[in-house]
């Protein structure tokens, strides 16, 4: 994760909950999950990260190991 990314999603409890909003609309394709070995997804809009929690919550990884962030 770089210092400008702005978390819009984190892992709680087996579930993605959102943290914060976008700094841009959301039709933008700034949006990736990343975890904490790096990027985890490649960039596409918002939707289509959110597409993926299933997967993402079905992996039993510890509060905050995946989040959503809008990278600039």
């Amino acid at each position: 994760m770089r210092q400008t990314d702005k978390i819009i999603y984190t892992l709680d409890c087996g579930k993605m909950t959102r943290v914060g909003d976008p700094r841009s609309p959301e039709t933008k394709t700034n949006f990736l999950i990343v975890c904490d070995h790096g990027d985890w997804s490649g960039f596409g809009t918002l939707a289509e990260c959110e597409k993926q929690f299933s997967e993402i919550e079905s992996n039993g990884k510890p509060n905050g190991f995946y989040r959503v962030v809008e990278r600039f």
